[in-house]
């Protein structure tokens, strides 16, 4: 189901969760900062951290394949390097000062992740609108240009 534009619903859900994702990485990133000071031990799972998310970022890379550009080059490192560089700030947000307390921090940390989802549903909106007006478009012209001119 799509409408006029081409947007779907499952895009739209993956674009707010890629958005709610990547916003919540400075967060997590912070209580990986925080760990050394509170809990030292907790420093034991950055590298099983790093390991998982390139693992997992070759398989989005693998299973994008015939969705997102076909023929892009270094599909596989690009997909396991940022999930070595995302995961690890994504585990650590229960580290984050104030989290587990339920107090404001942890209220602002999930707001402020909730608005990046959302504007990443608007910018997934938009993007796919642009393309399908500028698609209409071509076609049009070449449609225009393939009709024979009258002249007097």
């Amino acid at each position: 189901m799509s409408n006029r534009y081409g947007v779907t619903i499952p895009g739209l859900v993956l674009a707010g969760g890629t958005g709610f994702y990547l916003g919540i990485q400075p967060f997590g990133y912070t209580g990986l900062l925080v760990t050394p000071f509170t809990d030292p031990a907790g420093l034991l799972a950055l590298p099983g951290a790093v390991m998982f998310g390139a693992l997992l970022g070759c398989v989005v890379g693998y299973l994008s394949r015939n969705r997102i550009k076909p023929k892009l080059a270094h599909r596989y490192r690009r997909g396991a390097i940022l999930g070595a560089v995302t995961l690890p700030g994504y585990l650590f947000i229960g580290h984050f000062p104030g989290a587990t307390e339920g107090g404001t921090a942890s209220q602002w940390a999930f707001g402020i992740a909730f608005c990046c989802g959302i504007a990443a549903m608007i910018g997934y909106y938009q993007r796919r609108k642009r393309a399908t007006l500028a698609r209409r478009a071509r076609r049009l012209a070449q449609q225009q240009a393939d009709q024979p001119t009258m002249t007097r």
